[in-house]
Order: structure tokens, then sequence, then C-alpha cells
């Protein structure tokens, strides 16, 4: 069994961002509303710059911290929410919206098991920081959304 490093799970987590920003452009192409492509185009950019922010992140996080392993494999380590959706393509503005929540979620959900598997308080640190980002982020997002779903 192979065993993830702090940089392994961080790169998981990037990886779901960039599925993510595919996703929501695959789907912008099959939509037929206007302000569901609207709200397409705003997830893809918005999952891009958070996958920008974790490269910014993951380049202020000491060495030691990223080579630090888990005990856990890979299997642990990784989002696979994203590989078992299904894109529909008569999905509307909220539709949209729940899928990205639950995307969300996921991701919350794993940060803060991540943290809570963490053997180092450096890599748990590492994150709780991402956790209250992804939840900063959510809140955002939430904002977001409601405003143009209430176009």
């Amino acid at each position: 069994m192979a065993f993830d490093q702090t940089k392994d799970v961080l790169e998981h987590a990037r990886e779901f961002h960039q599925k993510l920003r595919v996703f929501y452009e695959e789907l912008k192409e099959s939509a037929s509303k206007e302000r569901t492509r609207a709200l397409l185009d705003y997830m893809s950019r918005h999952e891009k710059y958070l996958d920008d922010c974790l490269v910014q992140y993951e380049e202020q996080v000491s060495d030691n911290v990223l080579d630090t392993y888990f005990k856990f494999g890979s299997e642990a380590t990784q989002i696979a929410e994203i590989c078992e959706f299904t894109i529909k393509p008569e999905m509307e503005v909220d539709d949209v919206m729940a899928v990205a929540m639950h995307f969300d979620a996921c991701l919350i959900k794993f940060y803060r098991e991540m943290a809570q598997r963490s053997l180092s308080d450096k890599v748990r640190e590492v994150f709780e920081n991402l956790l209250v980002m992804e939840q900063h982020e959510q809140i955002e997002l939430s904002k977001q959304m409601l405003g143009l779903g209430s176009l």
C-alpha cells in the first residue's frame, strides 16, 4: 500500500478543483439558458482561482511539512465525489447551485478529515487553515449564487 505525503494530498485537492473547472465548462456548453451559462462561467473561473490559491499556499508551506507522510494510503486521501457525478444537460441554475454547494461540502469534509488524520501539528495546521479558507469560500459562493439566482 502506497502512503501519501502532505504534498500528495494537496495535489488531490488541486485535481478536485481542476476537475470541477472542467465539469463546469462542459456543463456550460450544454446549458440552454444564458443565466445558467453565466453561473457556470463564474463557477469555472472560481475553481481556477481556488486552484491558484492552493498553489500559492503550497509554496508557503515548508518542505518538512509537505514531505510528511500520512499513515493512510492514497485511497483514503482522495476526493471521489466529482468522479462519481454525472453531467445532466438539462440542469438549471438551481441545480448548478445545489451541485456547487455539494462539492464545497465534500471539500470541507475532506479538509476536516485530513486535519483529524494528521499526526503532525504542523500538518494539522495546514489542513485546518485550508478548512477555514474553504468555509469562507463557501460563504462567499453562497452570496454570489444568491445574487445570480435572483436575476
